[in-house]
C-alpha cells in the first residue's frame, strides 16, 4: 500500500480505535415524510429486520471493478449486528409517519398486524483519490493551521466517486392469523460523486443511513397504496 493511502486510512482507523467513534445508525425525519393518504386502523408491530448484510467485520478495503475501495465495516457501528439499529429507525420512522394507528415493535407484541424483513445490503463505498490525500500530505508537513489551511483550499474541489446499495427484501405485512397482506422487496442503489475526504471507511458508515430512508419512504409508499391494505384501511372504519 503506498504512504499516500497508509496516512489517511491509519489515521481514521486509530479516530476509530483511540476515540471511539463508532456510529449510530439514524436520520432525521420531516413534515414531508408523513403519510398523506388514509391510515391503517390499528396498532402494526416491526419484527426485528434481521441483519444478512454482507459486511465485512474489520476489512474497510474492497476490490471490485479492478480497483481498492474503501468501504464502510461492522467495527466503525456501535453494535456490529445491524438488527436493532434498523428496526428501531423503521419503528421511529412508521410512528413519525402516521400510516398505522401505532406502531410497537418486539417478537411477542399483541398487534393487529405484523411487519417483517430482511437487510441483504447496508454498503458504501468510497474511491480514494489520491491526487487530493497527496496534497493533504504533502501541506501536513508544513505543519500548524497554515499547513491546514492549504491543504483545505487546494483540495476544496477535489472529488471521489462513491456507490452506495440497501437492500430490505422479503418485507411481509402479515395480520394476527399469518396470512400475508402484503409482500416486497426495495432496493435503493446509487452512485454520485462528492467531496474525496468523505472517501474514508469511518466517514463511509454514516453514507447508507439516507438511502434507509429512502427505503422505508418506499416501502411505506407502497404500504399505503397496496390494495389489500387499502382495503383492510376501509372495512375498518
Amino acid at each position: 500500500m503506498c504512504l499516500t493511502k497508509k496516512i489517511p486510512l491509519v489515521f481514521s482507523l486509530l479516530t476509530l480505535l483511540v476515540c471511539g467513534c463508532t456510529h449510530h445508525i439514524g436520520y432525521s425525519l420531516e413534515e414531508s415524510d408523513r403519510w398523506k393518504g388514509p391510515a391503517i386502523s390499528g396498532v402494526v408491530c416491526v419484527q426485528p429486520i434481521t441483519d444478512h448484510a454482507n459486511l465485512s467485520i474489520t476489512n474497510c478495503q474492497v476490490r471490485f471493478d479492478k480497483k481498492t475501495w474503501m468501504t464502510n465495516f461492522r467495527k466503525g457501528y456501535n453494535n456490529t449486528n445491524l438488527t436493532a439499529a434498523v428496526t428501531a429507525m423503521m419503528v421511529k420512522h412508521l410512528t413519525y409517519s402516521g400510516l398505522f394507528t401505532k406502531v410497537v415493535s418486539g417478537t411477542n407484541a399483541d398487534a393487529d398486524y405484523y411487519l417483517s424483513g430482511t437487510l441483504t445490503d447496508y454498503e458504501a463505498r468510497g474511491l480514494p483519490n489520491k491526487a487530493g490525500e497527496g496534497i493533504l500530505m504533502g501541506t501536513a508537513f508544513l505543519g500548524g493551521l497554515g499547513g491546514a489551511f492549504i491543504g483545505s483550499i487546494s483540495t476544496a474541489g477535489m472529488k471521489s466517486d462513491y456507490e452506495s446499495t440497501v437492500k430490505l427484501t422479503d418485507l411481509n405485512l402479515a395480520d394476527k392469523n399469518g396470512q400475508s397482506l402484503w409482500h416486497d422487496s426495495i432496493c435503493i442503489s446509487t452512485n454520485f460523486s462528492a467531496y474525496f475526504g468523505n472517501a474514508d471507511p469511518v466517514d463511509l458508515c454514516s453514507t447508507p443511513d439516507g438511502f434507509l430512508k429512502n427505503a422505508v419512504s418506499e416501502m411505506i409508499y407502497r404500504l399505503g397504496n397496496s390494495p389489500l391494505t387499502n382495503r383492510v384501511s376501509v372495512e375498518s372504519h
